[in-house]
């Protein structure tokens, strides 16, 4: 069980540890927080649980309902309106990150993708793996200077990844991504705007594609039952 530490606020401790359970896939999509189990659990109050709950709600990971607090359910049209808005967003970014990201950011990348390549290897699980990729892109999005732009899109992100914590233990593509991910950087390495744009745009799109597939497996499993 995570100590809670005194040298941060309590609610902020555990919205954190509840974004984390969330976005991982921990928790799963329609499931119910239990409130008064997690106060239990961390010897806190339901006032700073109620706060942590309150701004997961307003990041609209949580949905409040007659059952209490709930992880959003995965919709199909709503995931593709949020690549779309991930690709307008983070193809800005990009632009930025080719002049303004440092040579220690750079190595940082190289180092993530180096060991993203190394959980090819069989019997590797998906959740190392999506946290190698959310390091990947946080890198680059963070390393511009324009912070309203970066808050937009960790607020379109911060949904995607619930979907891709549930989407990733579907997919096959691990070695695809990290390919996309490795020609990304070279790109970054050159600074060319061009193409680095051109290969963001190529990724999110296959991202896209991938998570379409995954919901077309449900919807045929469930014609099945």
């Amino acid at each position: 069980m995570k100590v809670i530490q005194q040298s941060q606020p309590i609610y902020q401790q555990i919205y954190e540890l509840i974004k984390h359970l969330i976005i991982s896939g921990q928790i799963k999509p329609g499931s119910r927080i239990n409130a008064s189990k997690l106060a239990e659990e961390y010897g806190i109050s339901r006032t700073p649980l109620r706060e942590a709950l309150r701004q997961l709600q307003k990041e609209q990971l949580l949905i409040q309902n007659n059952q209490g607090a709930t992880v959003i359910e995965l919709d199909q049209k709503d995931f593709e309106e949020l690549c779309s808005s991930r690709l307008l967003l983070e193809r800005e970014i990009i632009r930025l990150a080719v002049k303004e990201i440092s040579d220690i950011e750079l190595k940082k990348i190289d180092n993530i993708v180096t060991k993203a390549e190394s959980l090819l290897e069989p019997g590797e699980d998906g959740h190392s793996f999506l946290e190698l990729n959310t390091k990947f892109h946080e890198i680059i999005i963070h390393s511009i200077s324009n912070k309203r732009l970066i808050q937009l899109l960790d607020q379109v992100r911060s949904l995607l990844l619930l979907y891709r914590a549930t989407i990733v233990n579907y997919s096959d593509h691990y070695a695809e991504i990290i390919k996309e991910h490795r020609m990304i950087l070279e790109a970054l390495n050159d600074r060319d705007e061009e193409k680095a744009v051109r290969l963001v745009e190529e990724h999110l799109k296959n991202d896209q594609i991938r998570g379409q597939k995954y919901f077309e497996t449900e919807n045929i499993s469930k014609k099945g039952d």
